[in-house]
C-alpha cells in the first residue's frame, strides 16, 4: 500500500515540480522543525527517557517593574565585573550573550519572572512544542523533533517531499533544555543546551534489519542559532526599537558562538584502588564549576526536581540501564510477563558541588538522603558527567 501511494506520488508530484521550478525559493534556513504526528513516533532508551515530573506549571508573578537606574547600575556592574577571559557579545540592550571557553548563554537585564514568558511563546516561533516546563526549577524542555533543513534541499525535496512527506527522512531528532537562573545583580541568565539522537540500522539476524534509535552528539551550532535568535526574540520584546540583524549579521554571530576554543581540560575523574570513579575534581572556582556542571546535566536530560546553587546541589532522577534491568529481573518471571509495560521508577540522586578552595571544586554523586548511593550507578553518573565537564 505504501509503495502505491509513493508511486502516485511521484505521477502527480513530478509534473508539478517541473512547472514550478522557476518559482521556488532555495533559502538556506539553519532550522526547519518538523513536529507533525505523521511519523512515528521515537522511542527513546530506558535511561534517556525524561522523567515526568510533578504538575508544577507554576505561572509566574506579574512582572516587577524594573527602573532605569537599576539596569544602568547592573549594566555597569556587568562591565566592570567582566572577566578578563569572557566576551559579551553586543546583541541589544536588554539581552546579551555571554561566552566564556565553549560556554555560553545569554545574559538578561529582567526578573526570570519577565523573561519565563516570553521563553514559553519563542518554541512555537521555530516550529518546536514543549513537553515539560518548571517555573520553580526555571526548565523548559521541547518534544523531540525532526529539523527538515537538514534534507537535500533539491527540486525533489522541494515538490514532492511535501507532498509525500512519510518519504523523506532525515534519521535524526533534536531536543532543546532551556534553563533561566535568578543572577546577583537582579537580572537573569538563560542556558540552552541541545541532545540529538539517531536512527541506526540494528542487524536481527540473516537478512532481517531494524532501526534503533541512539543518542548522538549535542551540536554546538545548533546550541548558538537558538541562543541567537532568543536574544534577539528578548530584546525585540524590551526595546521595540532594536535594530534587527540582517541575515549575513545573524549567519556570523551564529558561526563566532559555535567556533570550538582550544582549552585545557580543567576536570579530572577521580577513582578508588579498584578502578571505580568515585567523584570528579574540577580546577576552576565554584561560579564557574557550577555552570560548567549545569551545562553537563541539562545536556545529560536529567530530570531536575530541585536545584540550589547556595548550596552546591541538583535533586535529579536518573534512570539506568543495567538498574532497569535488575530491577526487573528481581520482580520475578511473572511480573516479567504481565507486568511488562509497568515502568521501573527513576530513582533520585543529588549532585553535588564541593568548594574545596577559591580555585577548586568536587563532584559527588549521593543518594537521595545526602548520603551514600546504595543503587550503584553513581560511578556511571560521575562518568558520564566527566565527559561533559572536560
Amino acid at each position: 500500500m505504501i509503495k502505491k501511494f509513493v508511486r502516485t506520488g511521484l505521477a502527480v508530484a513530478l509534473p508539478m515540480a517541473l512547472a514550478a521550478c522557476s518559482a521556488i525559493d532555495f533559502g538556506q534556513d539553519r532550522i526547519q522543525y518538523e513536529t507533525s504526528d505523521s511519523r512515528a513516533p521515537l522511542e527513546i532508551p530506558p535511561d534517556l527517557s525524561s522523567v515526568p515530573g510533578s504538575d508544577r506549571y507554576t505561572v509566574p508573578s506579574r512582572p516587577q517593574t524594573v527602573w532605569a537606574s537599576q539596569q544602568a547600575q547592573a549594566d555597569a556592574s556587568a562591565s566592570n565585573g567582566t572577566p578578563a577571559n569572557m566576551v559579551l557579545l553586543p546583541q541589544g540592550e536588554v539581552a546579551k550573550i555571554v561566552r566564556e571557553g565553549n560556554d555560553r548563554w545569554i545574559h538578561v537585564n529582567m526578573t526570570p519572572e519577565m523573561v519565563w514568558p516570553i521563553m514559553q511563546d519563542f518554541w512555537t516561533t521555530v516550529g518546536l512544542s514543549l513537553s515539560r516546563q518548571d517555573a520553580t526549577t526555571g526548565v523548559m524542555e521541547t518534544n523531540w523533533a525532526e529539523n527538515r533543513a537538514k534534507l537535500p534541499q533539491d527540486i525533489i525535496r522541494a515538490t514532492l517531499g511535501r507532498v509525500v512527506d512519510l518519504v523523506y527522512s532525515t534519521g535524526e531528532r533534536d531536543q532543546y533544555r532551556a534553563r533561566v537562573e535568578r543572577t546577583a545583580d537582579g537580572g537573569c541568565d538563560i542556558f540552552v543546551t541541545h541532545r540529538a539522537m539517531v536512527e541506526v540500522v540494528k542487524s536481527m539476524g540473516g537478512d532481517n534489519e531494524t532501526t534503533v534509535w541512539q543518542p548522538g552528539p549535542s551540536d554546538p551550532e545548533m546550541e548558538a542559532e537558538m541562543l541567537t535568535r532568543l536574544a534577539h526574540r528578548i530584546n525585540q520584546e524590551f526595546n521595540p526599537n532594536s535594530t534587527k540583524p540582517s541575515a549575513a549579521e545573524h549567519e556570523a554571530e551564529v558561526e563566532k558562538l559555535a567556533t570550538y576554543q582550544p582549552e585545557n581540560s580543567i576536570s579530572q575523574l577521580e577513582q578508588n584502588a579498584e578502578g571505580v570513579a568515585t567523584s570528579i575534581f574540577i580546577k576552576e572556582d565554584f561560579e564557574r564549576a557550577w555552570r560548567r556542571l549545569a551545562l553537563a546535566v541539562d545536556r545529560m536530560g536529567f530530570t531536575v526536581e530541585d536545584r540550589d546553587r547556595s548550596r552546591g546541589f541538583f535533586l535529579v532522577r536518573y534512570l539506568d540501564q543495567e538498574y532497569e534491568d535488575q530491577k526487573r529481573s528481581e520482580q520475578g518471571f511473572w511480573s516479567n510477563v504481565f507486568g511488562k509495560d509497568t515502568p521501573v521508577e527513576a530513582p533520585q540522586y543529588v549532585i553535588y558541588l564541593q568548594r574545596l578552595s577559591d580555585t577548586e571544586c568536587r563532584v559527588h554523586v549521593l543518594g537521595p538522603d545526602g548520603k551514600a548511593d546504595t543503587t550503584g550507578v553513581a560511578p556511571r553518573i560521575l562518568t558520564l558527567l566527566s565527559e561533559q565537564t572536560k
